[in-house]
């Protein structure tokens, strides 16, 4: 905090607009209070997995995938964490609870909700413990259907470069990142090296599998410090 205090002091406004959005930033409150609950299906026996750490009704989204294919699916991976999967649930659950609170719901409506999600996650299971091709299911334009279709389809006009035009602008023949925007600002020299460094040291830890073959794709063009939380 001491950091950057006006980031958090922005965040801990937000947080405070309602129980849903205190929920969004408070994940570790969450799992203080999970870790200690007694839970019939996350004993010494269950193994812990990779669970996402963060999984609330809005962490979804749609991005390209290795494959460059299209999908919607779960985004926003920097909590993952080794845990029991019903941690996992638990918070999706309640994330869908407090937004159909806020969105003035039923308690009947929210708990049919509730319901839902639960029996499609088991039913998803289902299939991938009986399927062949469980490796290949995918929310894409050519599987999904409803609203996720209506959203893909959305997406599917967006470009990469829409993208880059809106954060960054050229400069004589370079492109850089667009600086006097909200929270968006120039690094001190020192501080510029200090991130190519780090970036350095986190390639030298990616497999040589999944590494780039050309050392171009790892060449850095800009570096700009942005403020906040997402």
């Amino acid at each position: 905090m001491a950091a950057d205090p006006a980031a958090f002091r922005t965040k801990f406004r937000k947080m405070a607009a309602d129980p849903f959005a205190f929920y969004r930033g408070s994940a570790c409150l969450f799992y203080a209070d999970v870790a200690a609950d007694p839970d019939p299906w996350a004993d010494g026996r269950a193994g812990r997995v990779w669970i996402h750490g963060d999984l609330h009704v809005e962490n979804f989204g749609t991005y390209l995938n290795d494959q460059g294919l299209l999908v919607f699916d779960v985004n926003d991976f920097d909590e993952a964490y080794l845990g029991h999967y019903t941690w996992d649930l638990k918070r999706f659950c309640a994330s869908l609870a407090l937004l159909g609170w806020r969105k003035a719901f039923s308690d009947e409506t929210i708990s049919r909700l509730v319901r839902g999600y639960i029996d499609a996650y088991v039913a998803q299971v289902r299939h991938y413990v009986w399927a062949a091709d469980d490796y290949e299911f995918a929310l894409r334009l050519d599987t999904a259907t409803g609203p996720i279709l209506a959203v893909l389809r959305v997406a599917r006009h967006r470009t990469r470069m829409a993208l880059l035009d809106r954060v960054a602008e050229v400069r004589g023949v370079e492109r850089r990142f667009r600086r006097g925007g909200a929270g968006v600002f120039a690094l001190a020299d020192a501080e510029r090296e200090e991130v190519i460094a780090a970036l350095r040291r986190y390639v030298e830890t990616i497999p040589e599998s999944k590494r780039r073959s050309t050392d171009l794709f790892y060449t850095v063009k800009d570096v700009v410090r942005r403020t906040g939380f997402g």
